[in-house]
């Protein structure tokens, strides 16, 4: 008998407690596999997406633009995450093309080859099109960014891999073809 009401006390205690935490939120919406159709897999958004939130629209700016492409993922009305690539004369490093990106400071984080620079809300990368002297835009180079609007979201690593897999899925991709 004495331990069961033990036992009772313990379950009154952890259904009470479950009661009065708050109900946790999680997302509504699909995390999406492309981005302005350069397929990109969900797992490398996600981390850089809020954890919670109704509706996700991906939004093309200037769709009109010519050897460009931004990309805004909205959630719930705001802007969380930009991802951007144009062609540009050959010669800038990443770390001069980041300055123009107010949330990546300068060497915050280089890779060993220098083809792009990375912090914890954004990044710049030069994506490799083969053959490269031959690609369709001889005097250019194509680069690739990354923002990362929403300060709940920063994290450098996931910053990093979003760069490279979008890098990789543009090396692929038909602007990277000769024409």
């Amino acid at each position: 008998m004495k331990y069961a009401k033990t036992v009772a006390a313990l379950a009154l205690v952890l259904l009470a407690s479950g009661c009065s935490q708050a109900k946790e939120e999680k997302r509504a919406f699909e995390v999406p596999d492309s981005l302005c159709g350069t397929p990109v897999p969900a797992e490398l958004l996600s981390p850089l997406l809020p954890a919670s939130g109704d509706k996700l629209e991906v939004k093309r700016r200037h769709p009109d633009m010519k050897g460009a492409l931004s990309c805004d993922i909205v959630v719930d009305g705001t802007t969380d995450l930009g991802v951007d690539w144009e062609w540009r004369k050959i010669g800038p490093d990443p770390g001069r093309i980041a300055r123009e990106n107010p949330y990546v400071k300068r060497d915050t984080y280089e890779s060993e080859d220098g083809r792009y620079v990375y912090a914890d809300r954004g990044g710049v990368i030069r994506v490799t099109c083969e053959p490269v002297v031959e690609h369709r835009k001889g005097t250019s180079e194509l680069f690739a960014s990354v923002l990362v609007s929403n300060e709940g979201r920063s994290d450098s690593e996931a910053v990093k891999n979003l760069l490279e897999g979008y890098a990789k899925a543009l090396s692929a991709s038909p602007e990277c073809e000769q024409k």
